[in-house]
């Protein structure tokens, strides 16, 4: 968990200090997710479904998919899908708690580093685009 919160502030902070207009809005809205499920879990609860977390999830998908409709950008494809996969992960779990807390985490924090990587990979482009400037 510790390297989920390490690698999610710095990919954030890359975003933010980095990126441009579009990094910038999901470097700030992933780092505002996180904020948000860590007060919305139920820690009494932690093994059961979350359903504020999932409902964030989707937020954070339709805000992505948003994003991606005004940008257009390679990496916000990437960035979308994989956190649609997030949200259907947390979605599969919601729907089906006999599924193993285990295998639900990995898929959940799989997916979860693919949308960082793809952050990632967004403000990379940014800091080249601003080169060729």
């Amino acid at each position: 968990m510790l390297v989920g919160m390490l690698a999610m502030a710095l990919a954030c902070g890359y975003a933010l200090w980095k990126g441009d207009k579009p990094v910038r809005w999901c470097g700030g809205l992933i780092a505002a997710a996180w904020v948000g499920s860590w007060l919305l879990q139920d820690r009494a609860n932690i093994l059961s479904p979350q359903y504020a977390v999932a409902a964030l999830d989707v937020v954070l998908v339709l805000a992505f998919v948003g994003l991606m409709l005004r940008f257009r950008r390679p990496w916000l494809v990437v960035a979308s899908a994989s956190q649609l996969l997030t949200a259907a992960t947390h979605w599969a779990f919601v729907l089906d708690p006999r599924i193993a807390a285990l295998g639900f985490m990995t898929a959940y924090y799989a997916w979860s580093y693919a949308t960082l990587l793809a952050l990632v990979w967004g403000t990379r482009q940014a800091i080249l685009a601003r080169r060729q400037d």
